[in-house]
């Protein structure tokens, strides 16, 4: 069975309950609130888990190890406002809405990532726009605004909260938290997802 590695602020690992929950018929799921830089912890963790979610901001001594898992490993990535970013941005990243209901039919990515899903719900929702091309999978609706002070920067499905390049995802809205699981088809939408990125992936 393939191994989801999970790392949140602690005081915040509450909230990923549901998520624990979405994977752990799949994949074993474990915790941590950091990531260890020391060479030791590091194989380890690369020998033990295959699929990472980062959902804080990392500290400073975290940057390296990300860095190397990068490379070799599927990684979930939630970017906030002035955090890290594994994907250089263009752009900083431009407030859309505190809660946003994102409808399947909207979207432009594969539909593959969208099988049995309706609606896909994003808290603290930002437009994220990488400096480098990468798939867009997670998009606005119609009435989507980014906005700039009071200058709309994008709008509809020009306004981007997801997107993927190879190995790496990163989303610009938190879509990880227990009511987003609840709420909407959120888990159907990550393992749709996950998926996919695994599909003719070897792992060593």
């Amino acid at each position: 069975m393939l191994s989801v590695f999970i790392v949140a602020d602690p005081t915040q690992l509450h909230q990923y309950k549901e998520l624990e929950e979405c994977l752990i018929n799949d994949y074993h799921v474990e915790y941590s609130d950091k990531l260890s830089s020391e060479q030791s912890d590091l194989s380890k963790l690369e020998f033990s888990h295959d699929i990472f979610f980062y959902l804080k901001i990392p500290e400073t001594n975290e940057i390296s190890a990300i860095s190397r898992l990068l490379k070799s490993k599927i990684f979930i990535f939630f970017v906030r406002k002035d955090g890290f970013s594994p994907l250089p941005l263009k752009n900083e990243l431009l407030p859309v809405a505190d809660k946003i209901l994102l409808k399947a039919s909207a979207m432009k990515g594969k539909l593959e990532y969208f099988r049995g899903v309706d609606e896909i719900l994003a808290l603290n929702a930002y437009h994220i726009e990488p400096k480098d091309a990468c798939e867009v999978i997670l998009n606005g609706n119609r009435d989507s605004r980014a906005m700039l002070g009071d200058i709309v920067f994008r709008a509809g499905k020009n306004v981007v909260f997801g997107v993927r390049k190879n190995n790496i995802v990163a989303f610009s809205a938190d879509l990880f938290s227990n009511e987003c699981l609840k709420t909407a088809q959120n888990c159907r939408f990550f393992k749709n997802l996950l998926s996919e990125m695994l599909t003719g992936v070897e792992f060593y």
